[in-house]
């Protein structure tokens, strides 16, 4: 049976089937800034029925496991080990580990001046909540809620220049990987195009949840994926009877 322990700062909820505290964050806030950063654990069967909104931003980091992310706005995600999960007022979501899997994240809730302004420059962006960014650009904000959480960590302004770093090194990422992996996703709709070939194989050469790169391929080559793929195969036919004639 888990037993919840009261700590200074911070709420946990142990059980010993998991690695860590079931549950377990540190808040540190100041005038205009609040964050709550920790742990936890889910079973496959927590969820929140039609979806929950956290009332400000949240991050998370799937640390090891994997499950799924869908929000009101239709976007619905394959998440694995290593993504990184953008949540937003305002936006009813659901996310959690698939049947038999196992989900053990850390997370930040965020609030305030700064992270509103972060949303309206772009840096946290609403049109792609689910990311893979390399372990470089995780770093910095594993680091600043292992800190939080841990109590090494009081001071609201040094936690905010170091929030501000962190989603900083996530949103250019984020950039990069969405050029490199469309390009990456357009060579594979053109590759040996004899051959049938599941669109969504694009999007994991891409580095993307199908949703997510269906909607920034469209924007950037001006058509669905599938339909690059059938002109591609298209033209590919039309040289070859071209070259028999």
């Amino acid at each position: 049976m888990a037993r919840k322990v009261l700590e200074p700062g911070g709420t946990s909820w142990y059980d010993g089937r998991m690695p860590w505290p079931r549950f377990h964050r540190r808040v540190l806030r100041a005038p205009g800034f609040l964050l709550q950063a920790g742990l936890s654990a889910k079973d496959p069967d927590h969820s929140w029925p039609g979806g929950r909104d956290l009332g400000m931003h949240g991050v998370v980091l799937l640390v090891r496991g994997a499950g799924y992310y869908r929000d009101a706005s239709g976007v619905s995600e394959s998440v694995a080990e290593g993504h990184v999960l953008l949540l937003f007022p305002g936006l009813r979501h659901q996310y959690g580990p698939t049947p038999g899997a196992i989900w053990e994240e850390a997370f930040a809730d965020l609030d305030g001046d700064l992270v509103r302004l972060l949303a309206a420059q772009g840096i946290l962006d609403q049109r792609q909540p689910v990311q893979a960014p390399p372990p470089s650009a995780v770093a910095p904000l594993r680091r600043l809620i292992d800190a939080v959480a841990e109590g090494r960590l009081g001071d609201a302004g040094e936690a905010q220049w170091r929030l501000h770093g962190a989603l900083l090194h996530l949103a250019r990422a984020a950039c990069a990987s969405g050029e490199d992996g469309l390009e990456a996703g357009r060579l594979t709709l053109e590759a040996d195009p004899a051959r049938p070939l599941d669109p969504r194989a694009a999007a994991r050469a891409a580095g993307m949840g199908w949703e997510l790169f269906r909607k920034r391929f469209r924007a950037r080559y001006g058509m669905p994926p599938a339909r690059w793929r059938l002109r591609a195969r298209c033209e590919a036919a039309a040289e070859q009877l071209l070259a028999t004639a």
